[in-house]
């Protein structure tokens, strides 16, 4: 049997990352790699619980895991655990998935994910000094990486309008979706609900869901907001929505797993993504899988997502929105047409072209 010459980072599904869309893509490609004989893999990650199953003709190399931050910081130790493992493997491509863990590798053909960049598109604040030099050595090793896998088409042009890069050294791998149980088991709930899922991010615009909902009292939706958030986080949301009319109609309910979250989606009345920039928005193709109700903002990428099963409306219009909920709550008719349309798009957001991509670069990178 041959010995595997790929290896591929599966550290996001280990640390903080497997709360956000990068440990969802992570595990969805994973899984149809270590499923796969034709191209051996080398699978790196910490010691424990890999998240994914590797049988043969693959191999774990696994590291001792050490305390690390969740966030600011991150960069250090995963840099260095990188090239540990890279000087315990004697595999020729390294494929890095983790953003805080991308570093050069001597005598290996580097490939790495690259989700976004929206860091750039947004005013970096000079007190974050730690974040600022992490961002600043990703930003020189994707410079540095033989190939990039952008997960989606908007990726891979700000990867050639910002950073520069040939378009020959890039490859689109969008995500796809894993079918939730047909259907999700919705659980009952006190009070209708929106839901919102993500964190509390500039880019991600929870603002403008509040601003709506403040214009909406007529609905009797409670707002739910599902993600891990740190507890000062969480504070700061509680303290925003203490008075007027906000109060007593937001709650926070902490990180939703896979497992319970296409119920929660589909017992919605609408899922909201209102999102300011976004590398893919894997929460509409998540919500249109789940039978929701979706209404996102209209960027071009979401809306390349959704192929018209989704309201849609101007971010930076918090009375867009609100006409959107309402529509929404107020007509049951626009409502179910919107769900049928989602799962039958859903149907389409596949992983195969992600892997046929992935495994062919692997191919010109061995030869």
């Amino acid at each position: 049997m041959a010995a595997p010459q790929v290896a591929f980072d599966i550290t996001p599904l280990q640390n903080a990352h497997q709360y956000r869309g990068i440990g969802t893509y992570v595990r969805g490609l994973a899984r149809r790699l270590s499923a796969q004989s034709d191209i051996p893999i080398e699978f790196w990650g910490w010691s424990g619980d890999f998240g994914i199953e590797v049988p043969p003709p693959h191999r774990a190399l696994s590291l001792r895991k050490i305390p690390m931050p969740q966030y600011r910081g991150a960069w250090i130790v995963g840099q260095l655990a990188m090239r540990r493992r890279a000087r315990r493997s004697d595999v020729k491509v390294v494929h890095i998935t983790d953003p805080d863990a991308l570093t050069a590798l001597a005598n290996r053909r580097l490939l790495t994910t690259v989700y976004d960049l929206i860091p750039l598109k947004q005013r970096r604040t000079s007190k974050r000094v730690l974040a600022n030099a992490g961002y600043d050595s990703y930003l020189k090793s994707l410079r540095l990486a033989d190939r990039l896998f952008a997960i989606s088409q908007q990726t891979a042009g700000d990867l050639i309008e910002l950073l520069r890069l040939p378009a020959s050294r890039i490859v689109v791998a969008r995500p796809g979706v894993d079918p939730p149980p047909t259907p999700p088991q919705v659980v009952p709930r006190a009070k209708r609900y929106f839901l919102y899922i993500g964190g509390p991010n500039p880019n991600k615009n929870l603002g403008v869901i509040l601003d709506a909902l403040d214009k909406c009292t007529d609905l009797h939706e409670e707002l739910l907001i599902g993600g891990h958030w740190l507890t000062k986080q969480v504070g700061q949301l509680v303290a925003q929505v203490a008075a007027g009319s906000l109060k007593g109609r937001v709650r926070h309910i902490g990180f939703v797993p896979a497992l319970e979250l296409p119920g929660l989606m589909r017992g919605a009345t609408a899922l909201i993504i209102p999102s300011l920039h976004e590398g893919f928005g894997l929460p509409v193709a998540e919500g249109l899988a789940a039978g929701a109700a979706v209404i996102h903002s209209d960027l071009p990428v979401l809306s390349e997502t959704s192929a018209g099963a989704a309201l849609t409306f101007d971010p930076r219009s918090a009375a867009e929105l609100a006409a959107a909920m309402r529509s929404i709550a107020g007509d049951r008719a626009l409502a179910t047409k919107l769900r049928k349309r989602g799962l039958q798009r859903a149907k389409s957001l596949t992983w195969d072209s992600a892997v046929e991509a992935t495994l062919a670069v692997y191919r010109t990178a061995l030869s």
